[in-house]
């Protein structure tokens, strides 16, 4: 055997194993970024949704509060006003107007539903305007005199009068009910401080400051 074929042989003898070696190890380095990339990818998903449902509660929460605050605040602008210093509108609905107006701001709105909340809110932020507005739209003298309620014998006037009225009285409602809600709970505070007051051995009448 010459000795340039032993050389080859020897060659091969030491490369052969280092390709082999070399090319597992690459093997092995391609498996582990590849386990690595699904690993960052199960995270940034878990992220992802814990954000998400992070987000949605937010939203949920920030959704029940602005229905929660969803109260009027009056300004020259509001549709309600504007026409409650119409003087085209009727002096008497007005006047009924006005009323609605500040049983409406004199109402605890905390301590009704938020169903009524928002009905109140539809007929003064809505349903008043349109009712106004479709009134105005009228001849003066027809809407005085002609009678479309045969039942009622009501003219315009009458009806929408008679519909103002009932907003009022059911706005007079809701804020008597907003009362007695906050008096509960001053009926409450004072049932606390009898109990504490027992618990420690005096009567609430017998505590006077000297």
């Amino acid at each position: 055997m010459s000795f340039f074929t032993l050389l080859i042989l020897l060659s091969l003898i030491l490369i052969v194993p280092i390709f082999f070696v070399i090319k597992e190890k690459s093997k092995q380095a391609q498996i582990d970024t590849v386990h690595r990339h699904q690993e960052y990818l199960a995270a940034a998903a878990t992220n992802i949704d814990q954000n998400q449902t992070q987000i949605s509660v937010i939203e949920k929460i920030d959704d029940k509060k602005d229905h929660r605050l969803n109260v009027i605040h009056f300004s020259a602008h509001h549709p309600f006003i504007k026409l409650l210093y119409n003087e085209q509108v009727p002096h008497t609905f007005r006047a009924t107007m006005d009323d609605i107006g500040q049983q409406y701001e004199s109402t605890h709105h905390d301590q009704i539903t938020e169903s009524q909340l928002f009905t109140l809110n539809k007929l003064i932020a809505t349903r008043i305007p349109e009712l106004i507005t479709d009134y105005l739209s009228l001849d003066p003298q027809y809407a005085k005199t002609f009678v479309i309620d045969t039942d009622k014998q009501n003219t315009s006037y009458d009806t929408v009068l008679e519909q103002l009225n009932s907003i009022l009285d059911f706005s007079q409602k809701l804020n008597t009910q907003s009362q007695s809600g906050v008096v509960d709970k001053l009926l409450a505070s004072r049932r606390y401080l009898d109990d504490v007051y027992k618990e420690s051995g005096m009567a609430a009448d017998s505590l006077q400051i000297k």
